[in-house]
């Protein structure tokens, strides 16, 4: 901090006839001059500020100078109307940076300020500012942080300040490294309109995080209900470094992690959410020892299962760029996970009123499920290869000892029929290479395959309602429409998705609700140590 020598004649002449006087007595002279007239009041004053602050300075870092555990590197202050906590402030911490945030009728406090600390204009800066608001007071705050080539932490005195300093000192704390305090007293004397010299204290304001951490935790949770994956891990991100207790550090780092983990897995990047998942539970299981009522630790078993899940949604990838699609489809240990990864994506749109990505998913949805059914046959929806099916004879006993080419010919014929009782008509009986959602259910039907027929013999029936459902989506604004796909319709084409969803599961043995479950996204504020981390 630079400064200049200061030297006034007049003081050092008081300071000599003082004496060795304590602090006690020298206050309790200043306390017994007359201030009737406003030349005895000026007196008074004079005598405070030449032969009383000098030792008022000795004793305040005297008292304080063990609180000082760290090199303060930028300090800004608020200049009011008294300039004696501003001159203990830098005296006591030395800053290398000061910047002066003072307003037009503190400006001569300011001066005095910089005259006793022997600044010299290298040693400080100073901003004018609106002493009302605290935006104002914000922006010169973060101006400063900026320009100081962001330091990890700022000292910030609002002991002259007013309530939008305190406010924006507050706001600052929020974002980046704050220290926060002001200079106070234990006695005050009313009658002088000051502090008892010798009683004033440095008073180290907590962290804001510390003070309105469990507001900040629940603004960040609260975006888990709202499926704001992305958003909550900004805000947790920041909470899981400063809140002040690292307990509560650790508890918001698992709430970081699941953060990430779902909106890797929201966006479908398996091999993301997978590697996040793993080190939660790692962490868990880690801290489980000492710590079992730790935010998430009621979860474990279930987070432990979407891991499971992830770690075979983690190898999809790889199978699809080693041109593997079949092994995939053919798999449940990776169809199905997938499949309720569409199904559990779209009720996330839903809940957020996007009706139309909802349908999208629920769309993509069915077409696994055609795919899947299909691939249980040998057929790949895009590459048909009718000669090589694999037939299900219980389902076409009808087809069994005969050739291929006579299985393959029958098939043709009722593929044909059944397009002929559902469009009114046969078209030129090509069966193409690639296949669309209803061509394949078509074909299903003519497998005999159960994911396409209905209980009470009219199979063409639920053809039908695909071949709606396939108009429906086909008027969404994702597809080949221009308006966006209403809540009413949205329901509709769920509720036959999730019907159609349901008899796979049947079909395949795969428990429907226990599936579900796994893949619910888990919300922390429905953990029952979240109201303890909240405290």
């Amino acid at each position: 901090m630079g400064k200049t020598t200061k030297t006034t004649n007049t003081t050092d002449t008081k300071r000599k006839q003082t004496g060795k006087k304590s602090l006690t007595e020298l206050a309790e002279h200043w306390k017994q001059l007359e201030r009737k007239t406003a030349e005895q009041r000026k007196e008074a004053e004079a005598y405070y500020e030449n032969i009383l602050m000098e030792p008022i300075v000795e004793t305040f870092i005297q008292n304080n100078r063990p609180q000082v555990t760290e090199p303060v590197e930028c300090l800004i202050l608020s200049v009011g109307t008294s300039y004696e906590p501003l001159v203990l402030d830098i005296m006591l911490l030395e800053p290398k940076r000061v910047l002066f945030l003072y307003t037009e009728v503190s400006e001569r406090y300011l001066a005095k300020v910089v005259d006793y600390c022997g600044l010299d204009a290298a040693g400080y800066e100073k901003s004018i500012i609106h002493e009302t608001e605290p935006l104002d007071i914000y922006r010169e705050i973060k101006r400063a942080y900026l320009k100081w080539k962001k330091p990890e932490k700022i000292y910030i005195d609002f002991t002259g300040g007013t309530k939008a300093m305190s406010a924006a000192a507050a706001m600052a704390g929020a974002m980046i490294g704050v220290q926060l305090l002001y200079v106070g007293c234990t006695e005050y004397l009313v009658d002088f309109r000051k502090p008892n010299p010798g009683t004033e204290r440095m008073f180290w304001i907590d962290n804001p995080l510390e003070v309105f951490g469990d507001i900040e935790i629940e603004k960040a949770l609260t975006l888990f209900g709202e499926y704001n994956y992305a958003g909550a891990g900004e805000r947790l991100l920041t909470l899981k470094e400063e809140i002040p207790d690292p307990a509560i550090r650790q508890e918001m780092n698992f709430a970081y992690l699941l953060a990430k983990s779902y909106e890797a897995w929201d966006a479908l990047d398996f091999s993301e959410a997978y590697e996040y998942m793993r080190q939660l539970n790692r962490e868990i299981r880690r801290d489980r020892r000492t710590h079992r009522q730790f935010l998430l630790m009621d979860y474990a078993e279930h987070l432990c299962a979407q891991e499971e899940v992830l770690g075979r949604l983690v190898q999809i990838p790889e199978l699809i760029a080693a041109k593997k699609q079949m092994e995939v489809l053919t798999d449940r240990q990776y169809i199905i996970p997938l499949m309720f990864t569409m199904y559990t994506n779209a009720c996330v749109r839903e809940v957020q009123e996007k009706y139309d990505m909802a349908t999208l998913l629920l769309y993509r949805l069915l077409e696994m499920i055609e795919q899947r059914r299909l691939a249980v046959y040998g057929l790949y929806v895009s590459r048909m290869d009718y000669k090589n099916i694999r037939y299900n004879f219980e389902q076409r006993p009808d087809l069994e000892g005969q050739s291929p080419e006579d299985c393959f010919s029958q098939l043709k014929n009722d593929i044909n029929d059944i397009k002929k009782a559902l469009y009114g008509r046969v078209g030129n009986g090509y069966l193409p290479e690639q296949v669309s959602l209803l061509e394949g259910f078509v074909i299903l039907q003519a497998l005999g395959d159960p994911i396409s027929r209905m209980e009470n013999g009219r199979h063409v029936d639920k053809l039908k309602r695909i071949r709606s459902m396939v108009y429906l989506r086909n008027n969404s604004i994702f597809a080949h429409g221009l308006g966006p796909v209403g809540k009413t319709n949205f329901e509709k084409f769920k509720k036959f998705a999730e019907e159609i969803f349901r008899e796979l599961c049947v079909i395949e043995d795969v428990n429907f609700a226990a599936e579900k479950r796994i893949m619910e996204w888990v919300n922390p504020m429905d953990s029952e140590y979240y109201s303890r981390t909240e405290a």
